[in-house]
């Protein structure tokens, strides 16, 4: 190997052998031009004394060809039949092209794969995710690129975290249960880069599921319901329901409190905090709950229907109504839901139906209701594309009137009806 720290300490040679080096790797083949244009008139000096070409015809061409470096090289002292040899002692490395490089990545990534899948079988089925690189993976494969060991690690604690939420059917808040997976209690906080990968762990395990209309950018709130439903809690207060006449029952019997609301015929907000406290819920007579997505419809409802078991979700379902409907359900509790009919109330009441299709029935949700109940809003192509997501029968049904009249139908003009409904039970 010839000396060569004397090109190592000129400016002007670290500039050209680094163009020369990448015009290689692009190319595959010693060919090609590189510019001169940012080269000072001390740095064409340099390389002209090297090349035997002077600084006018340097700076007139604007550029230099390998091959014809790789000639002068040939006439120096250095003796290098090729710039490729040259290059390889220049920079102490075997020179790859980038097609070659991105095989030997590709290589090295699959390896990596199928490592992890052995090593963390639970979660085969998300490193299987990681592997179709969407767009949704782009910063974990950064990671992958920064240190593959680091989010080995990583996954590591997911897959300890997912054996574990799957094991146990419990309610715990985030820092105790990343305490006890991880023994940081930060570990899964929301800037924390294991917090966003458990968070995209639970999504693309909502997607595989395809449990609503999961997308990997959520708001706090949203991020708080993937979380409670798999049994993390970040915010126990609140995400709540409301109910009238309905009670509850911990291992001490009925819940004290539970009853006194129902006796006095006072309304409850119920804060998941509370919900997990209990093991079983249920109407305090009949076998029905009446389940109402609007809060001003489900207030006149417990007005003129004081007797009723009514419980309304505030909108959309936040885990403190899933817990609520699941613990209904466990009691062989038949559930009518009403919600507005429109493309974001019938995707809820779609979702409802699809997680407990043998204990939900639709309430008012039919095409006579749609058409009694139509309002003047008109709903956007936008929005009524969402329709194209709902698969229960019914709704669909509902759907295609819609897509027809291109109108909203709300709960407010369905209240004298339901009212009826529900003084005939």
């Amino acid at each position: 190997m010839n000396d060569l720290s004397l090109f190592k300490g000129e400016t002007a040679f670290q500039k050209l052998f680094l163009l020369f080096k990448k015009k290689y790797e692009s190319l595959g083949r010693i060919g090609g031009s590189v510019s001169l244009k940012s080269f000072t008139d001390d740095e064409l000096m340099a390389i002209s004394g090297l090349t035997g070409f002077s600084v006018e015809e340097l700076r007139g061409k604007q550029s230099i060809t390998l091959l014809k470096f790789e000639k002068s090289l040939q006439r120096t002292r250095y003796q290098y039949d090729s710039l490729i040899s040259f290059l390889e002692d220049y920079f102490e490395e075997s020179l790859i092209v980038n097609k070659d490089r991105l095989i030997l990545e590709q290589e090295r990534e699959l390896q990596f794969l199928t490592e992890m899948k052995a090593r963390f079988p639970q979660i085969e089925w998300y490193i299987d995710w990681l592997s179709s690189k969407s767009a949704d993976t782009r910063w974990i494969w950064g990671l992958y690129k920064e240190d593959p060991a680091v989010l080995s690690s990583y996954l590591d604690f997911l897959e300890t975290t997912w054996e574990f939420l799957i094991a146990e059917k419990m309610f715990l808040r985030i820092p105790l249960f990343a305490q006890k997976v991880t023994g940081n209690p930060h570990a899964f906080d929301r800037n924390a880069i294991l917090g966003k990968m458990l968070l995209h762990l639970l999504t693309v395990d909502q997607m595989n599921r395809e449990e609503g209309e999961s997308g990997f950018r959520k708001t706090s709130e949203e991020e708080n319901d993937l979380l409670g439903f798999y049994g993390l809690i970040r915010d126990d207060l609140w995400s709540f329901v409301t109910s009238q006449n309905i009670l509850a029952e911990t291992d001490q019997g009925v819940h004290p409190v539970w009853k006194a609301a129902q006796e006095s015929g006072t309304v409850m907000n119920l804060p998941l905090k509370e919900l997990i406290k209990v093991d079983k819920v249920y109407p305090y007579e009949r076998n029905v709950v009446w389940v109402v997505e609007n809060s001003s419809v489900a207030s006149t409802l417990m007005d003129l229907a004081p007797h009723a078991p009514i419980v309304c979700t505030h909108g959309q379902l936040r885990i403190a109504g899933w817990r609520l409907i699941e613990l209904l359900v466990l009691s062989d509790v038949t559930i009518y839901y009403s919600g507005d009919l429109d493309p974001e109330g019938m995707l809820i009441a779609d979702r409802l139906l699809r997680r407990f299709p043998e204990s939900v029935r639709l309430w008012r949700m039919d095409e006579r209701s749609y058409l009694e109940a139509m309002s003047e809003e008109v709903i956007t192509e936008k929005r009524l594309s969402q329709l194209n997501k709902l698969r229960d029968h019914g709704l669909n049904k509902v759907a295609e009137v819609m897509q027809r009249e291109k109108r909203a139908a709300y709960q407010e003009a369905l209240v004298e009806v339901m009212v009826e409904d529900l003084r005939r039970q």
